[in-house]
């Protein structure tokens, strides 16, 4: 499953906290304003998305700003 996060700014910062949660993401790099994850994992898609925007919306550093995560 691919996860695509789209972001023009703070995409260390995005690229950082995603990779340090409890998920088997694999970061592939930026096509065009997404970011491009893999995921290997045997959880529903559906649980895996809340997860990461439910953890971006909860980062100070990010600001609580709602960054569109779709799978692709």
């Amino acid at each position: 499953m691919k996860l695509l996060i789209g972001s023009v700014t703070k995409c260390e910062e995005i690229k950082l906290a995603v990779l340090s949660m409890d998920l088997p993401l694999i970061y592939q790099g930026k096509k065009g304003l997404q970011m491009v994850f893999d995921c290997a994992s045997d959880e529903d898609e559906k649980i895996i998305l809340r997860k990461v925007k439910d953890e971006l919306k909860q980062l100070p550093e990010l600001g609580g700003i709602f960054y569109n995560v779709t799978c692709g």
